[in-house]
């Protein structure tokens, strides 16, 4: 895959969670992650980190929304990574990603 060619992929999935923001509500950040920022290689699925502060059930229903609509809307699959705040900062997750990866919210 060219350089234009993934960098379309990658403004197409910020766009599309742009136009369903609200479907994210729940969550206090989301990142991309993972082959899709990879300009060198083919992705081959879309790797999303979501961060919350506080569990609620509200989660696992924005969780499943997000899915249903994404698999609608993406020609790739798309793989959910869901952390707490604290979660994230003990397991040092974004760090481990050495940079690589875009906060959409």
């Amino acid at each position: 895959m060219d350089i234009l060619m993934n960098s379309n992929a990658t403004d197409n999935i910020s766009h599309l969670i742009n136009q369903h923001i609200k479907l994210f509500n729940s969550f206090n950040n989301i990142y991309l992650f993972g082959s899709i920022l990879n300009i060198e290689k083919a992705p081959n699925d879309i790797d999303i980190l979501l961060i919350y502060s506080e569990y609620s059930n509200n989660i696992i229903n924005d969780l499943n929304i997000i899915c249903s609509v994404f698999a609608n809307l993406s020609e790739l699959p798309i793989d959910l990574t869901v952390l707490s705040v604290e979660e994230e900062k003990d397991t040092t997750f974004l760090k481990r990603l050495n940079s690589k990866y875009l906060k959409l919210k």
